[in-house]
């Protein structure tokens, strides 16, 4: 699988110099998100506003130079960066933890609309370092540079799954940055998790945390003004797009993905009771499940939270 090396120790603007080589890629990316907020002015009116109170000067400055090699400006990149918080609708996901012999293991489908498989072509695989070590994994897109999907090698690991509630959204940091930035800064599952449960978000998201112990594993279930975090004496645990502890007044039928949340849930829980997973494969096999899978799925990944090791299937190939 593809990776990339993004050196922290370089100045914001030279981390993504080998973009240079993907300008066809980002290009079509970019215009692929940005055509879902054609009717949206709104966004493109307030976005001065929002960056300078929400976005730090070093990502501001990863975008900027983005934006200089594509056919986009820097609002539109950063507003492509913001897509799962304005039109989370569109994204999904079935994702669970295990305790196994080998340690834990952290799988998730990605699901996620898009045309022409765009998103699962060009996955890719980043490793985000300091003085030549690792200090967090993404798997992502190029052109985008939050995280949705990540690895703390020998630390923990979390993923994001869309929700909807009847709160109202907030004004604050988009929620792939802020994972970006647990990833970054914690150096533990106890400190990420304590971070993540108390941040403010600006839309309702579902978490998968887990780490390296036995126990170290929890949904964190959240809307922008409330947050459950959802534990379990079991050896796995589950998230799929539905809240289990966070009273909500939507209708559960509310989409596609809320529509099948319960169905995915059962079924995967079913297929790991049924035969404990020990392996990567294993994982990746509940996964491919015909029950589990959907027909919108882009990405396939497994990461073992000790070795640090990410198999990702790309379901374009």
């Amino acid at each position: 699988m593809e990776e990339h090396i993004i050196n922290l120790d370089y100045p914001p603007k030279k981390r993504w110099e080998f973009l240079l080589n993907y300008k066809e890629e980002i290009n079509a990316l970019l215009q692929c998100y940005l055509n879902d907020f054609e009717e949206a002015d709104f966004i493109f009116e307030n976005v001065k506003e929002y960056k300078e109170l929400f976005i730090s000067q070093e990502y501001l400055e990863e975008i900027d130079f983005i934006a200089s090699i594509t056919d986009f400006s820097s609002d539109q990149v950063l507003i492509a960066n913001l897509y799962y918080d304005i039109l989370k609708f569109y994204f999904g996901c079935t994702a669970f933890a295990v305790n196994t012999e080998y340690g834990m293991l952290h799988s998730r489908n990605l699901d996620w609309h898009t045309d022409n498989e765009l998103l699962s072509k060009h996955s890719k695989i980043f490793d985000f370092q300091r003085n030549g070590k690792t200090i967090f994994k993404s798997v992502g897109w190029v052109g985008f540079i939050g995280v949705l999907s990540g690895i703390k090698p020998c630390k923990f690991s979390l993923t994001l799954n869309a929700v909807l509630s009847d709160d109202s959204p907030e004004i604050a940091a988009p929620v792939s940055f802020l994972l970006r930035d647990v990833l970054s800064t914690c150096d533990s599952f106890q400190e990420a998790k304590g971070k993540l449960e108390n941040i403010n978000i600006m839309s309702d998201c579902l978490i998968l945390l887990s780490g390296i112990e036995k126990g170290d594993k929890v949904v964190i279930e959240k809307t922008p003004k409330r947050f459950q975090t959802r534990e379990t004496n079991k050896n796995h645990i589950i998230v799929t797009n539905d809240y289990k502890l966070i009273r909500n007044n939507l209708s559960p039928d509310n989409g596609i993905l809320q529509a099948t949340s319960c169905g995915r849930y059962n079924r995967a829980e079913e297929l790991v009771l049924k035969e404990k997973p020990q392996s990567i494969q294993d994982c990746l096999n509940i996964l491919k499940d015909d029950k589990v899978m959907m027909g919108i799925t882009v990405q396939q990944m497994v990461f073992n939270n000790t070795t640090g090791e990410i198999r990702l299937i790309k379901t374009s190939d």
